[in-house]
């Protein structure tokens, strides 16, 4: 029994050793940690919500002078985007502002939440008509 624990241990120190099995984050408070915790903390809710995201991102043409299949695009996506931004506003804000309270000021939500979907592939015709969007709702919620 002893030597199967001992190749389990070595196999551990060769991943750590290797990167493969253990991450190592930057020190606390410097802008590569504050980059490296709020990508962990986006990569993760990105993922949790592809089908939303995947939606704006194939959002097509000019959204402020919609078509008639357009504007009915966008009504039904409506719902899945209150949902996304208040799962946003409720998850992710509390995680990144408590990492950056760490060090300095929280974030706003729509800076955040916009630079979330650029960085995600949305288009900014897109991102300008969410941040209309977003600051309505955010009052909204918030009241």
């Amino acid at each position: 029994m002893f030597p199967h624990r001992l190749s389990h241990a070595a196999l551990a120190i060769v991943l750590c050793v290797s990167g493969a099995g253990c991450a190592t984050q930057p020190d606390p408070c410097t802008p590569e940690w504050i980059e490296w915790k709020t990508d962990r903390v986006l990569t993760r809710f990105a993922g949790e919500n592809r089908d939303t995201v995947r939606a704006l991102r194939n959002m097509p043409g000019n959204i402020e002078n919609p078509d008639a299949i357009m504007a009915l695009r966008i009504a039904a996506l409506m719902v899945d985007f209150e949902d996304l931004a208040r799962d946003f506003d409720r998850i992710v804000m509390p995680e990144i502002n408590s990492a950056i309270a760490q060090c300095g000021e929280p974030r706003n939500f729509i800076p955040a939440f916009s630079q979330f979907l650029r960085k995600e592939g949305v288009s900014e015709d897109v991102i300008d008509w969410v941040e209309a969007i977003s600051y309505i709702a955010n009052t909204r919620w918030r009241s």
